[in-house]
Parts: C-alpha cells; structure tokens; sequence
C-alpha cells in the first residue's frame, strides 16, 4: 500500500486576538477573519458507539479553571472529536461514498473547507474500494484556554488508526487537532491541521 499522508491546514475563522492565544495554546495558525455563522449540525449530544472504546482526557489548561468545568468541557469537546472521527472514517457500512455529513460540531465555514478536502478529512478516498473498516485506537486529548475562570477556546488533540479489507487493504492513521471555540453558547470547530497515511 502506497503511503500518502496529506495534511490541510486551518487557516481561518477567527479574530486576531483569540487566534493569537489559541496559537499560543496548541501552534495554529490563523488569518484574521471573523468567526462564521455556527452550523445548523450543532453540538453531538452524545458520541456513536464503536467497537473499541474511545480514550478522551483533559490535557493542559492554560489560565484558571475549575476542575469541574474543565472536565465538562473536555467531555463536550471530545463528544465532537469523536463523532467527527467516526462519521468520517470508522463508522458507517462499507463500502459507502457519502462523507458529505461527517461534521457536526463544525463551523459552517470549517465544514466547507472539510467538504474540499474530503480525502483528507475523511475516508472519501477509499470508501468504495474497501469492505469493512476496523478500528484499533481512538485517543482524543483536549487543552483548554480560560480568561477570567471562563473558558474561551479548546483544542483536541486527536489520532485513529484503524484496518481497512478489500482493494485498499491496509492499515490507516489519522492525527492532528481540531481548534474549537463557543459559538452562541455552542463549542464549534472553526478550524483543523490533520493528516492521514495508509500503507
């Protein structure tokens, strides 16, 4: 199997001073747009079940915060990671072509940048030539920005592997980070750096 790992940038979706602290936190990087409207796929209310249980922890918070809303918004935060991982490469039946729909919790601007770059962000690239998608790890690590006790932006830190049968045989990884902030009271994604390889 031929390894090609890609990665796309986020480059957009936020204000200068929240992506200078962001960038600060998890090394994005950001243009000075302003954040776009929230998505009408909002929020997942809870993640889809998988066949290997995801591992979600709280990582580095920077500036104060109470443990207890850390840890609430590091399990609302993976809740997105993780469908996002599962939508997009392990769940589903197989073979299938449609990725359209695996970004819930995503701006609308990073769900159109998503949508361009589906070979990437998702398994467009071999979901017709594969029978079945096996998935091995899941880990999804979650650093948190707060200014005044509040917290104002998130970063996951996420990486799947998983085992495709069929023409693409082979062994797949997924890593990278999706940056997150509070859009009208909703954690969104407003911009990712992910790669993907297969051998």
């Amino acid at each position: 199997m031929r390894r090609a790992p890609r990665t796309r940038p986020g480059t957009r979706l936020l204000a200068p001073a929240l992506a200078l602290a962001l960038g600060l936190l998890a090394g994005a990087c950001s243009n000075d747009e302003a954040p776009e409207e929230a998505p009408s796929l909002g929020e997942p209310s809870a993640a889809p079940t998988l066949e290997i249980e995801p591992v979600t922890r709280l990582g580095q918070v920077t500036g104060q915060l109470a443990r207890k809303d850390a840890k609430a918004v590091e399990e609302r935060v993976s809740r997105i990671a993780v469908r996002w991982l599962t939508d997009a490469y392990v769940g589903g039946s197989y073979p299938r072509d449609a990725f359209d729909n695996s970004f819930a919790g995503f701006s609308r601007g990073a769900r159109s940048a998503a949508r361009a770059d589906l070979k990437v962000m998702s398994n467009a690239d071999i979901g017709r030539r594969v029978e079945a998608i096996t998935p091995t790890r899941m880990d999804v690590e979650v650093d948190l920005l707060a200014v005044d006790k509040h917290p104002i932006g998130s970063t996951a830190r996420v990486q799947t592997t998983f085992k495709a049968d069929g023409h693409k045989k082979g062994r797949y990884r997924v890593s990278g980070r999706l940056l997150l902030t509070k859009d009208d009271g909703r954690w969104t994604v407003f911009a990712y750096h992910v790669s993907k390889g297969g051998r």
